[in-house]
């Protein structure tokens, strides 16, 4: 616990709580998977990790879905716009919003397209993921 002092003299303390701890674990996966950092990926993926995407296609590690997602898109990159916490019944959850911008694997760009992905966190590891996202959208009109 940190404490300072604030701009009116009142001490503010500032505590490290789980849903903070929960997303700074998000935003270091989200980091390492910018960057295909399996080592630390798979750290931070619990060992029953599933991870279900738009048309309700199922992964239970990382190296699956960045394999499936090649057979889709050239490229991809997430830029986030808010991280939000609550608790669920089995640990807590991080909704992760923003937009996506990439390209087809025919070349076709696309940037801005929606998403949102919702992690449960439980002892510091990311045991689920779920993410959804307009690019079906995009997709019909390329």
């Amino acid at each position: 616990m940190s404490i300072t002092l604030g701009e009116s003299g009142i001490v503010v303390g500032a505590a490290r709580t789980e849903r903070t701890m929960a997303i700074e674990v998000v935003r270091e996966f989200m980091d390492a998977l910018a960057h295909k950092n399996f080592s630390i990926i798979n750290n931070i993926l619990s060992e029953n990790f599933l991870l279900t995407i738009s048309g309700n296609f199922s992964f239970t590690n990382m190296q699956e879905f960045i394999a499936f997602s090649e057979t889709r898109y050239s490229s991809l990159q997430k830029f986030t716009e808010i991280f939000e916490a609550s608790e669920s019944s089995t640990g807590i959850a991080i909704y992760l919003r923003g937009t996506i911008s990439g390209a087809w694997l025919d070349g076709v760009t696309f940037k801005g397209v929606r998403f949102c992905d919702r992690f449960l966190v439980a002892q510091g590891r990311i045991f689920n993921m779920q993410t959804w996202s307009d690019l079906a959208e995009y997709r019909n009109l390329k």
